[in-house]
C-alpha cells in the first residue's frame, strides 16, 4: 500500500516537473525581446508633441520604453553632448560651439527636422489688441516700449514674460524678431511654455510668445495676436495653413538630434516620428507635419 502510496506520487512529482518544463519552454519562445530604453530630452516647445509620439508608440512597440523630457533645447543638446540621452530635442538649430564640444567628447550631433512650429503672441483677454508687428514687439521686449498705449492699447505697464536663455524658443525669438537685441532687463523669465501662458491669462497687461499648441489648448482663456513684419504688411493669425505656407511670419522647424545615425530601436522609433503615423500625431496635437520631400531627405539618412 506504502509503495503504491509512493509509486503515485513519484509519477504526480514527474507530470509537475513536465509541465513546469514545458510551461517555461513555452514562455522563453513567446516573450518579448529584450526591453529598450530610449531616454529623450529637450525643447519644452516639443515636450507635448514627443509626450505623443511616445505614448502611441509604445502602445504598439511593446518591447521599447521611451522616457521624454523637457528642460529647453539647450538642455536637452548638452545632455547629448554628455551621452546622457539618446535623442534632444530642440526648437532650435544647434549651435557651432556646441558641435564642437560634442566632437572635442566624441559625438556627432546628425540633424533631423520632424515637425514645423508657429509662435503665438499671446495676450489677457481684455486687452483691446489684435494684431502686432515686428517692431512693435522688439520694442516691447528690449524695453524701449514699456505703456500699451505706446502700441494702441489700453494704458498701462505692459508686462513682458519669456523663456529662460536655454531654450530655443528664447534664441529664436531674440534672433528672429529682435533682431538680437538684448532682452529687456525686467522680462519676467519662466521655465516653460505652461507657465508663460498661465502668467498671461491672469495679468490684464501681459504679454508672452508660446509655442503653437500651448496657446491653442488654452485658446479660450488669452488672446492669440495676428502678427506681421512691417505695418503695411497683411497680418495673420498661427494657423497651421498660414505656418505651412509661409504667411504667419514666426514660425521654424522643429529638430531632435542624435550621436550619428542611430541603429537598432532608436532608428525604428525616429523612423516612425518622420513616417506618416508621427506626422499625422503632429498635425493631431496642434503642429504642423514637415512636407513630404523633407520627410522623405530625412528617412533617406536612415538607409
Amino acid at each position: 500500500m506504502l509503495e503504491m502510496a509512493t509509486r503515485k506520487n513519484t509519477t504526480l512529482i514527474i507530470a509537475a516537473v513536465i509541465v513546469v518544463a514545458i510551461g517555461g519552454v513555452w514562455w522563453w519562445m513567446s516573450r518579448p525581446g529584450e526591453s529598450v530604453q530610449i531616454q529623450q530630452k529637450g525643447s519644452d516647445t516639443l515636450l507635448v508633441l514627443a509626450q505623443n509620439w511616445a505614448e502611441q508608440y509604445m502602445a504598439t512597440v511593446k518591447n521599447v520604453e521611451i522616457v521624454v523630457s523637457g528642460g529647453g533645447s539647450g538642455t536637452g543638446i548638452s545632455a547629448l553632448i554628455n551621452k546622457q540621452i539618446d535623442i534632444a530635442d530642440a526648437s532650435r538649430q544647434i549651435k557651432s560651439s556646441e558641435i564642437e564640444a560634442a566632437n572635442d567628447g566624441g559625438v556627432n550631433p546628425v540633424e533631423w527636422k520632424v515637425a514645423l512650429d508657429g509662435i503665438s503672441v499671446i495676450v489677457h483677454t481684455a486687452n483691446p489688441l489684435e494684431e502686432i508687428t515686428y517692431g512693435q514687439l522688439r520694442g516691447i521686449y528690449n524695453g524701449s516700449i514699456v505703456d500699451w498705449s505706446e502700441v494702441d492699447g489700453d494704458p498701462g505697464v505692459i508686462v513682458a514674460y519669456g523663456r529662460q536663455s536655454t531654450s530655443g524658443t528664447y534664441v529664436y525669438f531674440n534672433e528672429e524678431v529682435l533682431d538680437e537685441d538684448d532682452y529687456r532687463a525686467d522680462k519676467q523669465q519662466l521655465a516653460g511654455n505652461a507657465e508663460i501662458v498661465e502668467a498671461v491669462i491672469n495679468d490684464p497687461n501681459g504679454i508672452g510668445y508660446v509655442g503653437v499648441a500651448y496657446a491653442q489648448a488654452r485658446g479660450d482663456e488669452l488672446k492669440i495676436l495676428k502678427v506681421k513684419k512691417e505695418a503695411s504688411d497683411t497680418s495673420y493669425l498661427p494657423t497651421s495653413t498660414n505656418i505651412a505656407n509661409g504667411n504667419y511670419p514666426i514660425s521654424r522647424y522643429l529638430y531632435v538630434y542624435t550621436d550619428s545615425i542611430p541603429e537598432g530601436e532608436t532608428a525604428k522609433y525616429l523612423q516612425y516620428i518622420l513616417g506618416s503615423d508621427g506626422q499625422e500625431i503632429a498635425n493631431q496635437v496642434g503642429y504642423i507635419s514637415i512636407p513630404d520631400s523633407v520627410a522623405n531627405e530625412q528617412l533617406n539618412k536612415l538607409e
